[in-house]
């Protein structure tokens, strides 16, 4: 069955969750996963777009749009031009400092892969939700989304189909380890996944633009913080169909309220999505 949507997904940031040999905060505290979800008929467009992208901040090599590389005035004026296209956006950034010594009474403390997953399965739950809803928003059947990675060294991407696959059969069966939320049915399925070299795959550069210009916003101690290029991609995250809000749904923040906070410095992007903090 042909797809209706395509997913691409890509990351800024380290995964890594080892301990810290240190106190002081690091560009490295942060982790951020994105999704950038198309109507599979766009394709061709997505194409297109980076291709204008490219053309606007005169990016003429030949691997691809990188969003590290383009200057400040360029970072914004690539996510003026994503926020204006017809795509959703869901990302999820972590403060690790507050994840490296989280216990889940059901799955113990997460090394660097079992991190991973997990960001990963939190944000394809809500894609998926996404996605299903608009299946029959649209009257039409529920049909599986393909699923591209981006291409990243440190991740074994034989596993990650495993766990992927995993979770399609604990779905179909109503079995997930997790069930506080879940992942729609008939939306993944291993079959449908790839990983892809970044430049290669026109929507992996858009998903690559969605990752970074986040974690640039969340993390005030890089060198290359600033909020507007990420307040720029809000009109393309949805809202969810239930609480009418952005936060919680397509962007999510770790730790969850219930688990800890984030640094007053890094929370005024999540207080743009709609995120609420105690008072300063």
């Amino acid at each position: 069955m042909a797809p209706k949507f395509l997913v691409y997904i890509d990351e800024a940031g380290d995964p890594g969750v080892k301990p810290k040999a240190t106190d002081e905060r690091l560009w490295t505290d942060w982790f951020a996963l994105s999704a950038v979800v198309v109507r599979a008929s766009r394709d061709l467009e997505v194409v297109d777009w980076v291709a204008d992208m490219r053309e606007a901040v005169r990016s003429h090599g030949s691997k691809g749009l990188h969003y590290r590389t383009l200057s400040e005035t360029n970072r914004e004026r690539v996510t003026r031009m994503l926020g204006r296209k017809p795509v959703r956006i869901f990302a999820l950034a972590s403060l690790k400092d507050t994840m490296r010594e989280h216990y889940n009474s059901t799955l113990g403390r997460a090394n660097d892969r079992e991190f991973y997953n997990w960001c990963l399965r939190l944000l394809l739950e809500r894609v998926t939700e996404w996605c299903y809803r608009k299946c029959l928003a649209d009257d039409d059947p529920v049909t599986p989304a393909k699923i591209i990675f981006s291409e990243r060294g440190g991740h074994d991407y034989r596993e990650l189909r495993a766990y992927l696959s995993k979770l399609e059969a604990q779905t179909l069966t109503k079995t997930l380890v997790l069930k506080k939320r879940g992942l729609a049915p008939g939306i993944i399925f291993g079959s449908h996944c790839e990983v892809r070299p970044h430049a290669d795959v026109a929507g992996l550069q858009l998903a690559d633009i969605a990752a970074s210009a986040i974690f640039q916003a969340a993390c005030s101690v890089g060198n290359k913080h600033c909020l507007k290029p990420a307040q720029n991609l809000k009109p393309v995250f949805p809202k969810c169909a239930r609480t009418k809000r952005i936060a919680d749904y397509s962007l999510l923040r770790l730790p969850f309220a219930h688990q800890g906070t984030i640094p007053v410095e890094d929370r005024a992007i999540f207080e743009h999505f709609g995120y609420r903090f105690e008072k300063r």
